[in-house]
């Protein structure tokens, strides 16, 4: 009867165990059953769920950059993407250890200002009284966001949903001076040598070459189970290749090989 009993008691549990996991995806991306999403990070976490096969069940819930954090503490279920990490946030949630996406470190980008050297510090452009804009809630790098936090006043901020894209068309509309954001997100959405007239692209000094973005889920039970799930997908070595090509040609040709590099690296793939 005791055996019986543990029998029993391991099917219970392996029961329990192949039991999907239902996250919360806290994004700024609404999910439209009829069109792909556009940027590769969202098409990427698509193909980590589709990698799991039914163990991870993954819903989009739309939130500004700001509440999608106090989000992640409120929900036990909340998981973020694409994201920087830092002290201040590795205190708040669980991180996979393998980065998701690599980026060029931000850019400064300019309207109008044909006297700025091609890098070029903060304090200098703060010193110079330009307005620039910087979404709240958003890590630029650690480096970058301890600057803006020491000088908020100094910088416009956006707040709410849509925050970045709100920023890149007041820019556009010549209501900034300049914005800190990914070069390779503003061109994609003027991709006309025309369209560009006017703008300057600059190297901040308190930024880095590359920066990763990572997977961020609530410090639960399910967070845990999730970041588990989500690592052991990014550890295989066929993803980690799939993932290194989707970012060839991304960005511009002289970012690119730092790009694949850090890559490498990040997930100790050996040349």
């Amino acid at each position: 009867m005791r055996y019986a009993f543990m029998i029993a008691l391991l099917f219970f549990s392996l029961g329990l165990r192949s039991e999907p996991i239902h996250i919360d995806i806290v994004s700024d991306y609404s999910p439209d059953s009829n069109k792909a999403p556009a940027d590769l990070a969202t098409q990427l976490l698509l193909k980590l769920e589709e990698t799991l096969e039914g163990k991870l069940i993954l819903t989009f819930m739309p939130a500004s950059r700001k509440r999608e954090w106090r989000e992640l503490v409120r929900n036990p279920k909340a998981c973020l993407y694409n994201k920087v990490k830092t002290p201040e946030r590795e205190a708040m949630a669980l991180f996979t250890p393998y980065p998701l996406m690599s980026f060029p470190a931000n850019r400064l980008i300019l309207k109008d200002q044909p006297n700025i050297p091609d890098t070029v510090s903060l304090g200098t452009i703060v010193r110079m009284g330009l307005n620039i804009g910087v979404s709240e809630g958003r890590s630029y790098g650690l480096d970058i966001d301890n600057f803006i936090l020491d000088n908020r006043r100094a910088f416009w901020l956006s707040q709410g949903n849509q925050s970045a894209f709100r920023l890149r068309t007041m820019l556009s509309q010549g209501k900034l001076d300049g914005i800190i954001e990914y070069s390779s997100v503003f061109i994609n959405e003027h991709p006309s040598a025309q369209a560009l007239n006017g703008y300057s692209f600059h190297a901040i000094e308190e930024a880095g070459l590359t920066i990763f973005g990572y997977i961020a889920c609530a410090k639960s039970n399910e967070g845990k189970r999730a970041v588990d799930f989500l690592q052991s997908a990014l550890e295989r070595p066929d993803l980690q290749q799939a993932i290194i090509s989707a970012h060839t040609g991304l960005f511009f040709a002289q970012e690119e090989p730092f790009i694949l590099r850090s890559l490498h690296k990040a997930y100790n793939i050996q040349h």
